[in-house]
């Protein structure tokens, strides 16, 4: 008997917290076959991949109403890959925070998106995916995400400006070396047919490191038959920085299809990235001192058929090329189709 009312207890006391909380489980699968050039090899080859447009994920997410406008909110997300269902463990390396929410603003504590990265991808063709122009030519495109120990801060909507910091650090300070860190801030604007953000990130590996900048300025204008979209790009180290820029546009044809098309460029003495053998993930490469800069370009055309608001087909071709003073070109591409499905 006693069991049976401590029993009803508790589930009366499960509605009344789950009437003022709430938890969802959601996810993406998104795979796609490929025929791919390798530009640094020239070789072609087959490919059936995961995360075309988006990285395939699962996650869970909630939120509880404290009353006066305030809640507290918490989101977990891992990534894994659809072709071999691969994935490391059962670990949140995509976003794992706890945080508040009110008429202040969103404040999370944990494993977020950097406020660089909200703005990184808004103003790129073919949804910056595989089939984007500036993939293959762009550099800045390699930041850190979603630094580890970090805070997130977003504001209010002021009459269509907001804007978000977050910092994150290495937690590797020594008796000599302060900690590395990745501080990062964005200020945007969305009214109408209009959007426009501003973002700066800095890694440093340690507090005495050189750091890695990354700058990010995007807009995008809907006349309505088509969105133009521009983005301007920069990654400096020391004395050494490759400047990076796009133009494309969406064109909605109706029936549920969009075409997306674009070019891109980068020049500059930062030619890439290699390791992960610190807090930002990457060891620079640049050109030898007084060498000419690498000219990296790029161009696409994809589609996107919506099947229904959470299945769409996509497919497309990308095309892109390495230019280094005094070698031969370096040609790649990237032909495609794919599926991907929200949940």
């Amino acid at each position: 008997m006693k069991k049976s009312i401590l029993l009803a207890c508790a589930t009366l006391s499960t509605g009344a917290v789950m009437a003022q909380s709430s938890v969802t489980l959601y996810g993406l699968a998104d795979m796609y076959l490929s025929s791919q050039k390798n530009p640094a090899t020239g070789l072609r080859m087959s490919k059936l991949d995961s995360s075309g447009v988006y990285e395939s994920r699962f996650g869970f997410k909630g939120s509880e109403d404290l009353g006066g406008g305030y809640k507290a909110n918490f989101q977990l997300e891992s990534g894994f890959a659809m072709d071999n269902g691969g994935a490391p463990g059962l670990s949140f390396t995509r976003q794992s925070w706890v945080g508040l929410s009110g008429g202040f603003g969103d404040l999370r504590f944990g494993k977020a998106w950097s406020a660089f990265d909200d703005i990184s991808g808004t103003a790129l063709a073919a949804k910056n995916s595989v089939l984007a122009p500036n993939q293959g030519a762009w550099l800045s495109t390699s930041y850190r995400d979603a630094p580890n120990n970090g805070v997130y801060y977003a504001t209010p909507n002021f009459g269509g400006f907001s804007g978000v910091v977050s910092y994150g650090t290495g937690e590797n300070k020594t008796a000599t070396t302060g900690a590395g860190s990745i501080s990062s801030v964005h200020v945007k604007y969305v009214g109408g047919p209009v959007f426009a953000g501003v973002a700066f990130q800095n890694e440093k590996a340690t507090g005495d490191a050189t750091a890695i900048k990354f700058t990010r300025v995007n807009g995008s204008y809907d006349f309505g038959p088509a969105k133009l979209l521009a983005s301007y790009g920069r990654v400096a180290y020391g004395a050494d920085d490759t400047k990076e820029w796009a133009l494309a546009a969406d064109v909605p044809l109706g029936g549920g299809w969009l075409l997306s098309g674009g070019i891109a460029e980068s020049k500059g003495s930062v030619t890439g990235f290699v390791g992960d053998a610190n807090y930002t993930g990457k060891l620079v490469t640049t050109v030898a001192p007084g060498a000419p800069d690498v000219k990296r370009t790029g161009w696409s055309v994809a589609a996107f058929y919506s099947l229904s608001k959470r299945t769409t087909l996509y497919g497309g071709y990308r095309a892109n090329t390495i230019k280094t003073p005094g070698a031969a070109d370096q040609d790649g591409s990237v032909l495609g189709l794919g599926m991907y499905h929200l949940f």
